[in-house]
């Protein structure tokens, strides 16, 4: 258990296994406990660096009416630095990966490769959820935490899915929950951002995982991003919505692992750009 003071933050941070460095960024109000599917995976053949964003888990900022998203990648860049990285693997899902294609752009140079998962370009380019789920987004943090992982269900995870794993990641979040006031930050930080235009200058090997059936985050987003980052590619999971990681898990993490294959470092600490030139 680690944390690191970073513009009016205390972010917190914790490192599994060992290996080349992957650090896993969560979504809107989940802290990084919610990557229990993906990361004890991961760390048996990399050093998994978690954070959790501002507004959520362990991490404690400022009473901030926004959390902005560029603000956020610089909270990455700073937990690196703390974990003696100078590049790493970047994985975001949802918010998280808006935070991963912010920290893409911003910090080109630390970025050993990227996986986008369930998430999109920002406004006004983004395709948006229907009208009753995007009001449903917004009012969750007026009910209570149980009721609206309930009510987004229909919307985040596929028919498919067990009640059984479902509960498994209400317990896992209910125990993590945000207030009202940090969901709202993180959700507000959202609203005005976008990297859309500068997705084309990300030169690293992408990979874009999305659920077919999502209603949060509409597939046609992924498919926006693959075609805009040059060394991109797509994987759709048919049976899987905005959860992916829990809707088609063997799958995902097998995606996940395949394409941090491809993209090993053989230089410690060089993003692929850097260790080419050497």
């Amino acid at each position: 258990m680690a944390f690191v003071d970073h513009k009016n933050a205390n972010i917190y941070w914790n490192s599994l296994g060992a290996g080349e460095p992957v650090v896993l960024i969560m979504g809107l109000g989940c802290s990084s406990a919610m990557w229990f599917r993906i990361a004890p995976h991961l760390a048996r053949s990399y050093r998994v660096i978690l954070l959790d964003n501002r507004g959520c888990g362990q991490t404690r900022a400022g009473a901030a009416l926004v959390h902005r998203v560029p603000v956020m990648a610089g909270d990455v860049a700073a937990v690196l630095d703390a974990a003696g990285e100078a590049s790493a693997h970047v994985i975001g899902f949802s918010m998280g990966g808006m935070i991963a294609q912010q920290f893409a752009v911003d910090y080109p140079a630390r970025l050993r490769s990227l996986t986008l998962i369930g998430t999109h370009p920002g406004s006004p380019w983004a395709i948006l959820a229907a009208g009753p789920v995007l009001r449903l987004l917004f009012n969750k943090a007026h009910m209570s935490a149980e009721d609206s992982l309930r009510q987004m269900r229909p919307h985040t995870y596929g028919p498919r899915t067990t009640d059984s794993l479902f509960e498994e990641d209400a317990l896992v979040r209910l125990a993590n929950a945000p207030g009202a006031r940090d969901y709202h930050a993180q959700l507000y930080g959202l609203i005005y951002w976008s990297v859309f235009p500068q997705l084309p200058k990300i030169s690293v090997s992408t990979l874009v995982l999305h659920g077919s059936q999502d209603a949060l985050i509409p597939p046609e987003n992924g498919r926006m991003i693959a075609s805009r980052i040059p060394k991109a590619s797509l994987v759709e999971f048919p049976s899987a919505s905005h959860w992916l990681m829990t809707d088609s898990s063997a799958d995902c993490i097998s995606a996940i692992k395949q394409h941090l294959r491809a993209n090993r470092v053989s230089k410690p600490g060089l993003s692929p750009n850097v260790a080419a030139s050497i």
